[in-house]
């Protein structure tokens, strides 16, 4: 029934607009008063935002106006060889060799300003985007134990029985949960949440930087692993928590979860994969080594996982 209804509303949208409103987008002009919008940069996703239908949006709007700022400038990036090394000896016992060996070699690059969300989107907000867009949640319908099961075959994921206290429930998110990070949401769910927001997914670069400051930090906190600032396997809690719930892990400007709680998605595809993309991050179930602002791993784009997450940027 819900999502009869949201697709409803979408065509009640469509088939109200208001002439005045056609008429700017057709002409690019004022001629219902005013000046016409400013161009906006192309967006795969732009369509499928114009078909959203108003609805109360308060606080994404208080998670846009929170994103913090980066300023333009140098940015350490990639790992040497010592590095990964010690990251190795961080995860402990059971690390691979090549764990850690697709990371790009350390440089230093510049970046132009940007800014980004401060925290992980959280089930509330996501909620607040699945009822004006019509996206379906991550519900026992959508993330069904049939698919899931085909999903975790091919990815060797978790038991379906193991991911089921984070699936939605009716019309939104577990209550306890709404603070937590959402998961189980694909790349594109993520990338056309942040377009609704006038905003996008960070590049790999853009969150590195973010993850380890101006000075180049190797974790978002200091340059050694310390499991007790973090939510991961060694110290953590078995499962996501309130955003922002750990500041002794934050990174140098406040940015916070970036080395443990949930991997997170970014725009940036990994070369020679095809439909694949860079992660970053920790999940909560992850151990040292990860988190670190130069980790990077590949994640097709249809995946979705309990320990996978997202947040947003904007130039």
């Amino acid at each position: 029934m819900r999502r009869k209804l949201w697709a409803v509303a979408s065509l009640v949208k469509q088939g109200t607009r208001p002439l005045c409103a056609a008429v700017i987008a057709v002409l690019l002009a004022g001629a219902c008063g005013g000046a016409p919008p400013p161009p906006r940069r192309a967006d795969r996703h732009g369509p499928r935002v114009a078909n959203c239908v108003d609805s109360p949006r308060v606080l994404n709007d208080a998670a846009q106006a929170r994103m913090l700022r980066v300023p333009a400038g140098p940015a350490v990036q990639g790992s040497t060889e010592g590095e990964r090394a010690q990251a190795r000896l961080d995860f402990g016992r059971g690390a691979d060799a090549r764990l850690f060996e697709d990371e790009t070699p350390v440089r230093r690059a510049h970046l132009s300003a940007f800014a980004m969300d401060r925290t992980p989107v959280t089930n509330a907000l996501f909620a607040e985007f699945a009822t004006a867009c019509g996206v379906l949640p991550p519900d026992a319908d959508t993330v069904s134990a049939e698919r899931w099961e085909q999903q975790r075959q091919r990815h060797a994921l978790r038991e379906y029985a193991e991911i089921q206290p984070f699936l939605w429930i009716g019309d939104g998110p577990r209550k306890e949960r709404a603070l937590h990070p959402v998961v189980l949401v694909t790349h594109d769910d993520a990338a056309f949440y942040c377009a609704w927001r006038g905003a996008r997914l960070p590049s790999e670069p853009e969150w590195e930087r973010a993850a380890r400051g101006p000075a180049g930090n190797v974790y978002p906190w200091g340059n050694r692993y310390d499991p007790f600032r973090v939510n991961t396997a060694q110290r953590g809690h078995g499962g996501t928590i309130e955003v922002g719930s750990l500041p002794q892990g934050d990174a140098p400007e406040g940015f916070t979860d970036m080395g443990g709680h949930v991997f997170e998605w970014t725009a940036t595809a990994w070369p020679d994969r095809r439909r694949h993309v860079v992660v970053k991050g920790n999940g909560w179930d992850g151990r040292g080594g990860f988190g670190r602002g130069a980790a990077r791993s590949p994640r097709p784009v249809q995946l979705r996982d309990v320990t996978l997450g997202f947040r947003c940027a904007v130039d």
